[in-house]
């Protein structure tokens, strides 16, 4: 079988979006990890407790912490994520979503990886048709959506 050739294109954007958070969000944060971990010494669980406080402190210095911005290259050999190339073998479908509120789209990509089956990739929204061209001369596009733990870790602010 022969190698289809498809165009390159490289882009820029962050690994995620960063949002501001308010005084409360700290707060609740705080005062739900200390909660929490009242409640594991509570029950003896002295391991676990001492693992929400090591996730909650996490948490708050994640949140000062400003995204990197990653490389992605689509190309004829596979799609390249950074220092990541995923073969086009490994990818089973894309899906495009294009929020009108949101600085960047976003490429769905379904993998035969186990751990993480889907990535979301934020791209220039200009680049939407080319993209859309280009993927399907390789993978089939199909109704792929976010996973509803990650929509629902975005709405409350993570």
């Amino acid at each position: 079988m022969d190698e289809i050739k498809i165009d390159t294109i490289e882009w820029s954007a962050p690994e995620y979006s960063h949002k501001e958070r308010s005084n409360d969000w700290f707060w609740s944060l705080g005062l739900i990890t200390i909660i929490a971990a009242g409640i594991a010494f509570w029950f003896n669980s002295n391991i676990f407790a001492i693992f929400i406080l090591i996730s909650g402190g996490t948490l708050i210095m994640f949140t000062f912490r400003h995204p990197n911005d990653v490389t992605y290259i689509i190309e004829t050999k596979g799609l390249t994520m950074g220092k990541d190339l995923h073969i086009w073998k490994s990818i089973k479908s894309f899906n495009i979503k294009n929020i009108d509120t949101e600085p960047y789209a976003k490429i769905l990509i379904e993998t035969s990886n186990y751990i993480l089956p889907i990535y979301t990739i934020p791209f220039p929204k200009e680049l939407e048709s080319q993209i859309k061209e280009n993927l399907l001369k390789i993978t089939p596009r199909s109704e792929i959506d976010e996973s509803k733990s990650m929509v629902f870790m975005e709405k409350l602010g993570f």
